[in-house]
């Protein structure tokens, strides 16, 4: 029997009609035609589900919980400000770790990080593309997935998978350790990206999305989202959700493209940070030097399409939380929000960025919520990507294999004063095109109070982040710092090994 799937707008008391998902699967999920026009002072729009009945008592006693992990691309870290859901729901009742990175800043290697747990340096996808990267790159027989698979998890993964997916052989490729698999695939050469009229690989099946508006990508993950966990509510489950948003070329919801407008009442700041188009640069290695900066009034253009962009996944989330809470899971599961890297908005005359050593690079969102299971704060530790894999199996009661770089964030998230560690590393290798191809391949370690970076080309950066977060002054190769240099220098050797 198909349940019924609705859209609720909370707030306004509306129930709206019913319509099946657009596409040539065999059994589509119904899903809604949803009819918004976003403000702040309305709730967001929920896509919902008619259940069967709450969660059993015998997945109750398990005391295994399931786990959600939400992942965006390409997302600025200070976007989470404009998401209502995730910024006055999400993470006040989050263990939120604000000094939380991923190791290498590009979409295809921290995604494989993410999957597999180890640095790029080990897992080898060291860019998007193909020879250096992409997902043909990626050895995937062991991985998240299969792993939480045989510890007795039902795993599911929506949305974008690595770069050059398309590429993979058969078509519609089905990586191995997911028990249902909807992947965004083939896209039509419209300017739209995978927000709009794409096609996805169903359990290897091609469906097609034509556009329409029910059919933004990001839509599309969350209906299936709800979906799966309304029938898997009664086994432990790994739900991956891996939105395209705000990538590229940012394009938002129907309902969202007058948010931030003139008379909308939400107000934008405009993005000005002390190093926004960074003035002197004579200090910076020659690449940065020679970064045509963009034209500030492009730069909030893309910063308003990113903002809008993201309020779909918002939605999702919103979505998310009201089918656990109508299952009874909203106790027994525990989300983790993350984006593959983080992006600059102009900040040291980068403009939309990546692949950079500079914080608004590798500094994403790195959100734990867990009702119930850990006390709600704002926690300073140095978290990164390659914690994610063993944190999901610990919790997962499932055993760590010897590959994996990262350690478990159990306990750390159960004791807040426990000893953490003092340092990561951030690696980079050039990409095929973009700015990435600019900056050469370096090596940089991240403490709570230095960062030092080691390029290929013998320059290096090095900044006292407790008196320079903006990363403004370089001091390497200063006589007054060369102790520190050299101690952070023997540090990331160390790194560089693991």
């Amino acid at each position: 029997m198909i349940r019924k799937a609705l859209v609720i707008l909370l707030g306004l008391g509306l129930i709206l009609p019913v319509f099946p998902l657009a596409g040539c699967s065999a059994t589509p999920a119904p899903t809604p035609r949803a009819e918004h026009t976003p403000d702040p002072t309305q709730s967001p729009t929920i896509f919902d589900y008619e259940i069967d009945g709450p969660v059993s008592a015998e997945r109750l006693a398990d005391q295994r919980p399931n786990i959600i992990f939400i992942l965006t691309d390409d997302q600025p870290y200070r976007s989470l400000q404009y998401m209502p859901v995730v910024s006055s729901e999400l993470i006040p009742n989050s263990v939120n770790f604000e000094r939380g990175f991923v190791t290498t800043p590009l979409c295809c290697p921290s995604r494989a990080t993410i999957l597999t747990g180890q640095y790029t340096h080990n897992h080898q996808v060291y860019t998007n593309e193909w020879p250096m990267g992409s997902a043909r790159k990626l050895d995937d027989s062991e991985t998240i997935g299969t792993w939480l698979q045989d510890a007795g998890y039902r795993t599911a993964y929506y949305g974008k998978y690595l770069n050059e997916y398309n590429d993979m052989e058969p078509y519609g490729y089905v990586a191995p350790g997911w028990d249902d698999w909807k992947v965004l695939l083939g896209r039509q050469p419209t300017g739209y990206g995978y927000f709009f009229d794409f096609s996805m690989s169903e359990n290897g099946t091609i469906v097609e999305y034509p556009k329409n508006k029910m059919n933004h990508s990001a839509d599309v993950i969350t209906r299936h989202a709800v979906d799966f966990i309304a029938h898997a509510k009664d086994e432990p489950f790994f739900l991956f959700l891996s939105y395209y948003n705000p990538h590229s070329p940012y394009i938002s919801a129907v309902r969202h493209k007058d948010t931030f407008r003139s008379g909308t009442g939400w107000e934008w700041i405009q993005h000005r940070p002390p190093n926004f188009n960074e003035e002197d640069l004579s200090d910076k290695p020659l690449y940065v030097q020679n970064l045509r900066q963009t034209p500030p009034d492009v730069l909030d253009t893309a910063d308003l399409q990113m903002l809008r962009s993201m309020l779909s996944v918002d939605d999702g989330v919103a979505s998310l939380l009201n089918i656990l809470r109508k299952t009874g899971l909203d106790e027994h599961t525990i989300i983790v929000y993350l984006s593959d890297n983080g992006m600059t908005i102009g900040e040291h005359g980068f403009g939309i960025d990546k692949n950079c050593p500079y914080d608004e690079c590798a500094r994403v969102p790195f959100i734990v919520y867990a009702p119930g299971r850990f006390a709600p704060r704002i926690d300073n530790s140095l978290v990164a990507n390659i914690d994610l894999a063993p944190t999901f199996l610990e919790l997962a009661q499932g055993s760590t294999p010897d590959m994996v770089d990262g350690v478990s964030l159990l306990p750390l998230l159960e004791n807040p004063s426990l000893p953490w560690r003092d340092e990561l590393l951030i690696e980079h290798w050039p990409a095929i095109d973009g700015v990435g191809e600019l900056i050469p391949q370096f090596y940089a370690i991240r403490t709570h109070d230095w960062k030092y970076v080691e390029y290929e080309t013998s320059e290096c950066e090095l900044y006292d982040l407790k008196t320079d977060p903006y990363e403004l002054e370089n001091r390497c190769n200063q006589e007054n710092y060369a102790e520190i240099q050299s101690d952070l220098k023997t540090r990331l050797e160390r790194l560089k090994q693991e």
